[in-house]
């Protein structure tokens, strides 16, 4: 990830917008104490280009951003995807076992947030909600899209280097 194209830009800049949309379009799945924010099916990105991580981030800031979330979601949102989408780069040989770490770290952070900053439940109630809720897009929109895009070869060359 040492140099940045203007291709690159442009690909994060369309990611994040995607990600906006989707979360737009799914707005009354996405927030709440029960939430299936279908847009993070686009976690799987991260597995074609370890970039996709930045315009994931701001597609989480940009969301949370227009639909007004307090100042503590707007940081603790991306630093969330961001970790996840660490953690699934540094474990991408092992897809399956990658997609548990949005779950994961949005389930403590944003759990956290939901509980002291929204004050939507106890900690143990809304981690495990948004932990099913991540899990569960993850593992059956995520998962299926990753395996049918794998093979995909339009959608690989979106993601090789131009030289």
């Amino acid at each position: 990830m040492k140099t940045w194209t203007l291709i690159d830009l442009a690909r994060q800049t369309m990611i994040a917008a995607i990600y906006a949309v989707l979360v737009y379009i799914f707005s009354f799945a996405s927030f709440g104490l029960i939430q299936f924010r279908i847009a993070e099916a686009l976690m799987i990105l991260v597995f074609f280009d370890k970039k996709s991580v930045v315009g994931l981030t701001l597609g989480v800031f940009v969301s949370s951003l227009i639909y007004g979330a307090i100042p503590l979601d707007l940081v603790l949102g991306p630093i969330a995807t961001l970790l996840a989408g660490i953690f699934m780069i540094i474990f991408k040989k092992k897809p399956i076992l990658s997609m548990l770490f949005p779950a994961i770290f949005n389930g403590i952070i944003i759990g956290y947030v939901l509980t002291y900053g929204y004050l939507l439940g106890t900690l143990s109630v809304t981690i495990t909600s948004v932990f099913i809720g991540e899990f569960a897009v993850l593992y059956l929109l995520g998962l299926p899209l990753y395996l049918v895009l794998k093979k995909n070869k339009g959608f690989l060359e979106f993601f090789e280097q131009r030289k």
